[in-house]
């Protein structure tokens, strides 16, 4: 007794689990949700690295500027007021420098704060809208008869 090839492919969709439109939906997104949080480490170890190294030249780069200012400075006979006016345009140029990075973070944890709570609120609203969607698919299904 030999099957058809109708017959065995009935008998293989049903050896196969159901699968639903969510759960394909659900498990793709939960993939690519995985594989961003898998790289988070390391897209925080670049930028890390980023600034130790700008930290490394910048050191380097003062570590031969006393060298340099010693010499070039002596012999041209800078006057020592001079460099203090220099120091005095610095830390105020270090002051709004600094200030401006502050803003810039309490911009971005402003921006988290904002995005976050947006995305709560989509949330909320989705569940409403699925549990709308579920009362929906309750009436219509009690008004289509049932495959016999």
């Amino acid at each position: 007794m030999t099957m058809s090839k109708t017959e065995s492919q009935e008998n293989k969709r049903e050896d196969m689990p159901v699968l639903s439109v969510c759960d394909v939906m659900r498990d793709n997104t939960n993939q690519v949700i995985m594989k961003v949080e898998s790289l988070l480490p390391s897209f925080i170890e670049s930028f890390a690295n980023i600034q130790e190294e700008y930290l490394r030249i910048a050191r380097d780069f003062f570590g031969t500027c006393y060298i340099a200012e010693k010499e070039l400075l002596d012999k041209m006979g800078v006057d020592h007021k001079a460099i203090e006016g220099f120091d005095k345009y610095l830390k105020v140029w270090t002051k709004y420098t600094i200030l401006d990075i502050d803003m810039a973070n309490n911009f971005q944890k402003t921006f988290v704060t904002n995005t976050i709570s947006g995305m709560k609120t989509y949330d909320n609203y989705v569940k409403l809208m699925l549990a709308e969607y579920a009362k929906m698919l309750e009436y219509t299904s009690a008004l289509i008869p049932k495959k016999s």
